[in-house]
């Protein structure tokens, strides 16, 4: 479960359109964490922003793409990055109430094997 690596620079690309913001994430996240991402990205993401997430070598990155600032266009781009950071703390509650379910049938798999063993 990786969270904004508030240590490292975030990278910004700033043609002439579209701006591009990677957000950087501290480790690289689980393929059940990218794809909890992907999916919440496409049915919560409502602002004027297009959100993704990529796992490359270093790390995994947050990708915020966006049209150029001014009123008409993207008047508040800092929303658009607020809300890919509470979509990254989303889905962190979401892996990690995953995981510990997965912990739980684990502990009763082999609670059951135990029971087996005797």
């Amino acid at each position: 479960m990786p969270d904004i690596d508030r240590t490292a620079d975030v990278k910004v690309s700033a043609g002439r359109e579209p701006v591009t913001a990677e957000i950087p994430l501290a480790g690289h996240a689980s393929e059940h964490w990218l794809e909890l991402f992907r999916l919440l990205a496409k049915t919560k993401n409502s602002g004027p922003g297009h959100l993704e997430a990529n796992d490359r070598d270093d790390r995994t990155w947050v990708i915020v793409t966006l049209p150029s600032a001014g009123p008409a266009r993207n008047p508040d781009p800092e929303s658009a990055l607020d809300a890919a950071s509470a979509l990254i703390a989303e889905v962190n509650g979401m892996e990690q109430k995953s995981q510990s379910a997965a912990a739980q049938t684990e502990a009763a798999v082999r609670g059951w094997w135990a029971r087996q063993q005797r």
